[in-house]
């Protein structure tokens, strides 16, 4: 992944992260559909791993929470791909 893709990934997720509705997170979703991959998954477990050592066990949550809900959609989408 080149510095700019790493600097998007990051930006995409930092955006997502900061949603507060499901519309909302759905809409960076399907703006940045980057964040479905393997690359986005590996760097969400970084930063929920970070803050679980860091003692910010609640944000750890809400990020895990995020995460699922990632997965949850990648899911969904190779279902859809298997119909």
């Amino acid at each position: 992944m080149a510095p700019s893709d790493s600097q998007k990934l990051n930006q995409a997720l930092d955006a997502f992260i900061q949603t507060s509705t499901m519309e909302q997170a759905v809409d960076i979703i399907e703006q940045h559909p980057y964040l479905l991959s393997d690359q986005a998954d590996i760097l969400l477990a970084s930063i929920i791993h970070t803050a679980r050592q860091q003692g910010q066990d609640l944000a750890a949550q809400a990020l895990d929470e995020r995460r699922d809900f990632i997965r949850s959609m990648r899911q969904e989408l190779k279902g859809d791909e298997n119909n």
